[in-house]
């Protein structure tokens, strides 16, 4: 995929990206928040390369590319590159002194943290289109209420940008699910079926870092080839495509493979699960869990958990 404010071949500058880009470094050097540029950029319409909006990670990491500034990596230091420039070397530096900051660093949570944060819970909230509905589908991010009730909520801002109609209480879901959870881990049957799944991943000789590199070959090869234009835009960004989603699956199987390698017997699953760290639970659980769609609560105020909210898609 290629970087935004240059074209495919990375050598020529895009001249309408290239000023929202001088737009943004121009506003942060002048001490607004990406939070509010990202939300102008957003309301304008105004795309990445993929066609969807822009969102805070996607600017910040966007702007801290050396490429920017001419400029590329070798032996650790960064050098002047071949393709030009869209910022100055200046507003490079200015830019990563201005993120080194630590006053702009979020402050460290005492909050208690999350079981299913992450991805494991997604909004079902049905929205209106041409063709009826269709679900929010934004991941669930978590939130204390009013009360402080520790809950997961579908946020309309940045990250995710969802409908915001969706919020369901933590700990009886939390329950629930891991109850779930251990009782597919200590089934064998399904143990076996994670096992296949993965496949070659988990095999001994397998390199995950040969794989990821021969998917950097296909792309590079198929950049060469559009270049020699012995490949149309259309095919091309095909092969991305497909690409993107290859190495996404090869990372998750290695993901799962590892998991599978520290999943404990079943008879001393429960023993385990008391002394687990929250982080060690959720990996447990994303070993057998894909994500649960929330669906709408029956009425609002609803307290109670009612299961029949959740859709459970497993691995």
């Amino acid at each position: 995929m290629r970087c935004y404010g240059y074209d495919q071949t990375g050598m020529v500058v895009i001249e309408s990206e290239a000023d929202v880009i001088r737009d943004v470094v121009r506003r942060l050097l002048a001490d607004e928040k990406m939070t509010s540029i990202v939300a102008d950029l957003r309301a304008r319409g105004v795309p990445t390369v993929t066609g969807a909006l822009w969102s805070h990670h996607s600017m910040t990491r966007l702007v801290g590319y050396p490429r920017l500034a001419g400029l590329k990596e070798r032996n650790g230091k960064l050098v002047k590159a071949d393709w030009p420039a869209i910022i100055t070397r200046a507003e490079h530096r200015k830019l990563m002194k201005l993120f080194a900051d630590p006053s702009r660093e979020q402050p460290v949570s005492n909050s208690p943290k999350y079981l299913l944060s992450g991805g494991l819970l997604t909004c079902d909230f049905p929205l209106p289109d041409d063709h009826g509905t269709h679900p929010c589908g934004k991941p669930l991010y978590t939130q204390p209420s009013t009360t402080a009730t520790r809950g997961y909520v579908c946020r309309t801002g940045s990250p995710s940008y969802g409908c915001g109609r969706i919020r369901i209480a933590a700990p009886a879901l939390e329950e629930l699910v891991a109850s779930r959870a251990l009782a597919r881990l200590a089934s064998p049957p399904v143990l076996e079926r994670l096992k296949r799944a993965i496949g070659a991943v988990g095999s001994e000789g397998f390199s995950i870092d040969q794989a990821l590199s021969d998917l950097d070959d296909r792309l590079r090869e198929a950049g060469e080839q559009y270049a020699r234009r012995e490949l149309s835009m259309t095919t091309l960004r095909a092969i991305e495509k497909q690409t993107k989603a290859d190495r996404k699956a090869l990372l998750e199987r290695a993901k799962q493979a590892d998991r599978l390698l520290r999943l404990p017997e079943p008879e001393a699953l429960a023993e385990w699960w008391v002394d687990a760290s929250i982080e060690d639970r959720r990996e447990l659980v994303s070993l057998v869990l894909d994500h649960v769609k929330v669906k709408p609560a029956p009425r609002r105020g609803n307290v109670a958990l009612d299961s029949d909210r959740l859709e459970f898609v497993w691995k």
